[in-house]
Protein backbone atom coordinates (compact mmCIF):
# COMPACT_ATOMS: atom_id res chain seq x y z
CA UNK A 1 0.00 0.00 0.00
CA UNK A 2 1.56 3.18 -1.01
CA UNK A 3 1.53 6.70 1.08
CA UNK A 4 -1.25 8.52 -0.54
CA UNK A 5 -3.35 5.31 -0.16
CA UNK A 6 -2.90 5.45 3.15
CA UNK A 7 -3.79 9.08 3.61
CA UNK A 8 -6.99 8.92 2.21
CA UNK A 9 -8.00 5.44 3.72
CA UNK A 10 -10.53 5.68 6.90
CA UNK A 11 -10.17 5.24 10.22
CA UNK A 12 -10.27 1.71 11.21
CA UNK A 13 -10.48 0.47 14.33
CA UNK A 14 -11.27 -2.75 16.85
CA UNK A 15 -13.20 -2.79 19.56
CA UNK A 16 -12.35 -4.87 22.61
CA UNK A 17 -15.31 -5.45 25.83
CA UNK A 18 -15.97 -8.26 27.75
CA UNK A 19 -18.88 -6.68 29.87
CA UNK A 20 -21.05 -3.59 27.62
CA UNK A 21 -21.14 -5.49 24.57
CA UNK A 22 -24.66 -3.79 24.29
CA UNK A 23 -22.68 -0.38 24.52
CA UNK A 24 -20.13 -1.54 22.31
CA UNK A 25 -22.44 -2.85 19.34
CA UNK A 26 -24.14 0.80 19.13
CA UNK A 27 -20.48 1.71 18.91
CA UNK A 28 -19.53 -0.39 16.26
CA UNK A 29 -22.80 0.18 14.62
CA UNK A 30 -22.67 4.39 14.87
CA UNK A 31 -18.43 4.57 13.92
CA UNK A 32 -19.64 2.26 10.65
CA UNK A 33 -22.55 4.54 9.82
CA UNK A 34 -20.68 7.83 9.49
CA UNK A 35 -17.51 6.11 7.68
CA UNK A 36 -15.03 4.36 10.32
CA UNK A 37 -14.52 0.58 9.30
CA UNK A 38 -14.88 -1.52 12.56
CA UNK A 39 -12.69 -4.58 11.75
CA UNK A 40 -14.06 -6.55 14.58
CA UNK A 41 -16.18 -6.50 17.98
CA UNK A 42 -14.15 -8.84 20.62
CA UNK A 43 -14.58 -9.96 23.85
CA UNK A 44 -11.20 -11.08 24.41
CA UNK A 45 -7.17 -10.87 23.63
CA UNK A 46 -7.11 -14.32 21.59
CA UNK A 47 -9.71 -12.94 19.62
CA UNK A 48 -7.93 -9.40 19.33
CA UNK A 49 -4.50 -10.97 18.75
CA UNK A 50 -6.38 -12.46 15.82
CA UNK A 51 -6.42 -8.85 14.01
CA UNK A 52 -2.87 -8.39 14.62
CA UNK A 53 -1.98 -8.91 10.89
CA UNK A 54 -4.38 -5.95 9.71
CA UNK A 55 -4.25 -2.14 9.51
CA UNK A 56 -5.80 -1.45 12.41
CA UNK A 57 -5.50 2.73 13.71
CA UNK A 58 -7.06 2.81 16.89
CA UNK A 59 -7.82 -0.30 19.79
CA UNK A 60 -11.09 0.85 21.29
CA UNK A 61 -11.56 -0.51 24.68
CA UNK A 62 -15.69 -0.21 25.61
CA UNK A 63 -15.76 0.03 29.34
CA UNK A 64 -13.43 -1.31 32.00
CA UNK A 65 -12.50 -5.22 31.16
CA UNK A 66 -13.94 -7.63 33.68
CA UNK A 67 -11.26 -10.06 32.78
CA UNK A 68 -7.83 -8.60 33.06
CA UNK A 69 -5.79 -10.68 32.01
CA UNK A 70 -7.81 -9.24 28.35
CA UNK A 71 -5.67 -6.22 28.82
CA UNK A 72 -2.50 -7.52 28.35
CA UNK A 73 -3.59 -7.45 24.51
CA UNK A 74 -2.06 -4.17 24.47
CA UNK A 75 1.35 -5.28 25.33
CA UNK A 76 0.93 -8.25 22.96
CA UNK A 77 0.24 -5.97 20.07
CA UNK A 78 2.64 -3.66 20.73
CA UNK A 79 5.60 -6.99 21.29
CA UNK A 80 4.22 -8.07 17.62
CA UNK A 81 4.29 -4.27 15.91
CA UNK A 82 0.78 -4.10 15.92
CA UNK A 83 0.89 -0.25 15.41
CA UNK A 84 -2.68 0.80 16.73
CA UNK A 85 -3.59 2.99 19.56
CA UNK A 86 -5.45 1.96 22.60
CA UNK A 87 -8.25 4.51 23.77
CA UNK A 88 -10.43 3.67 26.60
CA UNK A 89 -13.82 4.28 26.02
CA UNK A 90 -15.77 4.59 29.43
CA UNK A 91 -16.75 6.32 32.16
CA UNK A 92 -14.06 8.23 32.88
CA UNK A 93 -12.78 7.94 36.94
CA UNK A 94 -10.34 6.41 39.33
CA UNK A 95 -11.10 2.96 38.59
CA UNK A 96 -10.23 3.70 34.63
CA UNK A 97 -7.09 6.32 35.27
CA UNK A 98 -5.56 3.30 36.89
CA UNK A 99 -6.47 1.02 34.41
CA UNK A 100 -4.67 3.64 32.06
CA UNK A 101 -1.30 4.19 33.86
CA UNK A 102 -1.07 0.71 34.67
CA UNK A 103 -1.61 -1.01 30.89
CA UNK A 104 -0.42 2.27 29.06
CA UNK A 105 -3.29 3.46 27.28
CA UNK A 106 -2.60 6.49 25.94
CA UNK A 107 -6.22 8.20 25.34
CA UNK A 108 -9.01 8.22 27.40
CA UNK A 109 -12.62 8.97 25.73
CA UNK A 110 -15.88 9.78 28.35
CA UNK A 111 -18.72 7.31 26.69
CA UNK A 112 -21.31 9.65 28.16
CA UNK A 113 -20.45 12.14 25.56
CA UNK A 114 -21.84 12.23 22.15
CA UNK A 115 -20.73 9.52 19.95
CA UNK A 116 -19.75 12.17 16.96
CA UNK A 117 -17.70 13.62 19.44
CA UNK A 118 -16.05 10.44 19.72
CA UNK A 119 -15.56 10.45 16.24
CA UNK A 120 -14.02 13.98 16.55
CA UNK A 121 -11.80 12.72 18.80
CA UNK A 122 -10.40 9.90 16.95
CA UNK A 123 -9.62 11.91 13.96
CA UNK A 124 -7.78 14.65 15.95
CA UNK A 125 -6.05 11.59 17.47
CA UNK A 126 -5.27 9.76 14.68
CA UNK A 127 -1.94 8.36 14.19
CA UNK A 128 0.43 9.97 11.68
CA UNK A 129 0.43 8.18 9.20
CA UNK A 130 -3.45 9.03 8.58
CA UNK A 131 -2.86 12.85 8.93
CA UNK A 132 -2.41 15.26 6.10
CA UNK A 133 -0.39 18.74 5.82
CA UNK A 134 -3.43 20.66 4.62
CA UNK A 135 -6.69 18.54 5.74
CA UNK A 136 -9.58 19.46 6.69
CA UNK A 137 -11.36 17.82 9.63
CA UNK A 138 -13.68 15.49 8.65
CA UNK A 139 -17.55 16.64 8.30
CA UNK A 140 -18.66 15.63 12.08
CA UNK A 141 -21.08 18.42 13.82
CA UNK A 142 -19.06 20.32 16.23
CA UNK A 143 -20.16 22.54 18.86
CA UNK A 144 -21.63 26.08 17.45
CA UNK A 145 -20.02 28.91 19.09
CA UNK A 146 -21.04 29.97 22.71
CA UNK A 147 -22.45 33.63 22.11
CA UNK A 148 -23.04 33.94 25.61
CA UNK A 149 -20.05 33.77 26.38
CA UNK A 150 -18.66 35.92 23.99
CA UNK A 151 -21.25 38.50 24.84
CA UNK A 152 -20.16 38.21 28.41
CA UNK A 153 -16.47 38.62 27.25
CA UNK A 154 -16.86 41.32 25.44
CA UNK A 155 -19.08 43.66 28.18
CA UNK A 156 -16.39 42.38 30.71
CA UNK A 157 -13.56 43.87 28.47
CA UNK A 158 -15.76 47.32 27.74
CA UNK A 159 -16.13 47.77 31.68
CA UNK A 160 -12.70 47.35 32.32
CA UNK A 161 -12.13 49.57 29.64
CA UNK A 162 -14.32 52.02 30.59
CA UNK A 163 -13.50 51.85 34.56
CA UNK A 164 -9.60 52.23 33.65
CA UNK A 165 -9.59 55.12 31.17
CA UNK A 166 -12.19 56.99 32.79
Amino acid sequence: MNMEEKNTSPLCVLILSDRLLNYAQKLADYLTSVGVQVAALVTSKEQALMFCDERIDFLIIAGYLKNQINYGVIKECGNRGFPAVAVHWAMLDDLISGYCRTYKIPLQFERTLPMDEFVLFLWQNRPLHLALPDEEVPDVQTKPDDKHLKFFVSKIIAFFRNFLFL
